[in-house]
């Protein structure tokens, strides 16, 4: 009667967090609440198996469900979208780096999560005596787990000819959250080989007496236009550049707060997100670690040196093995500025400024230089975060001061493109999506004039300013 009791505690541990996970997403109970159960469920029957302790293996299953309902709505509080499959791929950079995750839940959650786990966990081992499982009952727990993970891997054979909307938070309250997971993550390995054909890598070919400028394409992190936020700044070398620039304005991103990887993809390569398929929630997750069109084929073959510098992990979002593939032939990252200097752990502006300014004056060629800065990076302590923010920005201005007076130096011409990548995940910057770009070239003053665009746009727009006379 104990171990039945056990078993039936076991069960029905997860049961609760389970129904709290769906909720956050706003499912309801269907037949897709199956697939929804199966990881969860997986779980639980392999440690079963293999602790012979139901209580230890329900408790497990229960945190599952309790980490992805935590982390699922503090993605939505912070950046308004659910969690999604590719998030998955992230998960890793929440141990490495932390402080780019942790401070969008509570303390008071994580930290009681925590300890109650470890606290749940502790009792359990020293309370709960093991229930006797012979080997063919241990095997076969095994095997209801084995088939539980391979419908997870083919989720549309549980009901055939259904069709998900690809929006996680629709699919996610029809579904359910983890079903939503396995059928996204299906159907984009499934279109993804045709998808990524669809745009191969195409290179530039140039008249031999073309004049080919310099480009340097810089990501400004959580950058966007103060003002325009009702944050008072002042930003001359954004105005300067402005004033003689080509084209400036507001640049719609696929994103808010965070995502990174969404702008830098569109921007580099144009491809929006029809072209992209449910890969749009992170190309770099798995779309673009073969190679696929982008601005850096391109002018690699017009004879460009294509070199980005990035002051941080190579391996965030993959880009070590994205970068390459999208046609970079140098990727410096956090070893190549070492002694650099630092601000709240973070390389600064100024010394991407004057890296790029070096590079500029050492270049024999036409040279692409793509920075993506991490200076303007939150969290921003302090008792205005906002202050802390805008703080930030006036350090990014004063970059695009140095760039502005090397490019002006440079015998051949140079085109500066700066936009953000997205908008800080403070409240004085909701609202809205969008962020704020430009296209400024040393060797033909332009009016100002104000155009939105979106990310894909200024792909475009970039090209054309490089290439104009090839």
């Amino acid at each position: 009667m104990t171990e039945a009791l056990h078993l039936f505690a076991g069960l029905a541990l997860p049961l609760p967090f389970w129904f709290w996970l769906r909720r956050g997403a706003g499912a309801r109970l269907s037949a897709w609440a199956l697939l929804d159960a199966a990881p969860h469920s997986a779980l639980f029957l392999l440690l079963l198996a293999l602790t012979a302790r139901p209580v230890m293996a329900g408790g497990f299953a229960a945190g599952l469900c309790l980490f992805l309902g935590v982390a699922d709505r503090a993605k939505r509080a912070a950046l308004g979208e659910p969690l999604a499959f590719t998030d998955g791929g992230l998960l890793w950079q929440v141990v490495a780096h932390p402080r780019f995750y942790l401070p969008f839940v509570p303390k008071a959650v994580m930290l009681g999560g925590l300890g109650a786990g470890l606290l749940a966990f502790v009792l359990v081992l020293a309370l709960e005596p093991p229930i006797p499982l012979g080997p063919a009952s241990r095997a076969a727990l095994v095997l209801a787990a084995a088939a539980l993970a391979a419908l997870l891997l083919r989720p549309l054979a549980l009901l055939p000819g259904t069709a998900p909307a690809r929006d996680p938070s629709r699919d996610a309250a029809r579904f359910g959250p983890v079903a939503t997971f396995a059928l996204h993550a299906r159907l984009a390995a499934t279109e993804r080989p045709a998808r990524r054909a669809a745009h191969p890598p195409m290179p530039a070919t140039v008249k031999p007496d073309a004049t080919l400028p310099h480009l340097l394409l810089l990501q400004l992190e959580s950058f966007c236009e103060l003002r325009r936020l009702g944050i008072p700044a002042a930003l001359p070398q954004w105005d300067a550049l402005g004033a003689q620039s080509l084209a400036r304005g507001p640049l719609a991103v696929p994103g808010f707060g965070a995502n990174t990887m969404r702008t830098e993809f569109v921007v580099l390569t144009g491809l929006a997100d029809e072209a992209l398929g449910l890969d749009r929630l992170n190309p770099y997750f798995r779309f673009a670690r073969a190679p696929v069109a982008s601005l850096a084929w391109t002018l690699r073959g017009a004879g460009y040196s294509t070199a980005c510098l990035h002051p941080f992990d190579a391996r965030f979002f993959g880009r070590d093995r994205v970068l390459p593939a999208l046609g970079f032939q140098r990727f410096d990252a956090a070893p190549a500025f070492a002694e650099a200097p630092r601000e709240a752990g973070l390389v600064t502006d100024a010394a991407i400024g004057d890296r790029l300014a070096a590079e500029l004056a050492a270049a024999h060629g036409p040279a692409f230089l793509y920075a993506i800065t991490v200076a303007g990076h939150g969290p921003w302590p302090g008792p205005d975060p906002a202050a802390t923010w805008a703080a930030r920005m006036v350090a990014t201005d004063a970059m695009l001061g140095t760039l502005f007076e090397a490019a002006r130096r440079s015998p051949r011409p140079v085109v500066l493109v700066a936009f953000g990548d997205h908008r800080p995940a403070l409240p004085a910057a909701r609202g809205g999506t969008d962020t704020d770009y430009l296209v400024w070239r040393s060797d033909a003053v332009g009016p100002g004039t104000v155009q939105a665009l979106d990310a894909a746009a200024l792909h475009r727009v970039v090209g054309r300013t490089v290439l104009r006379d090839v």
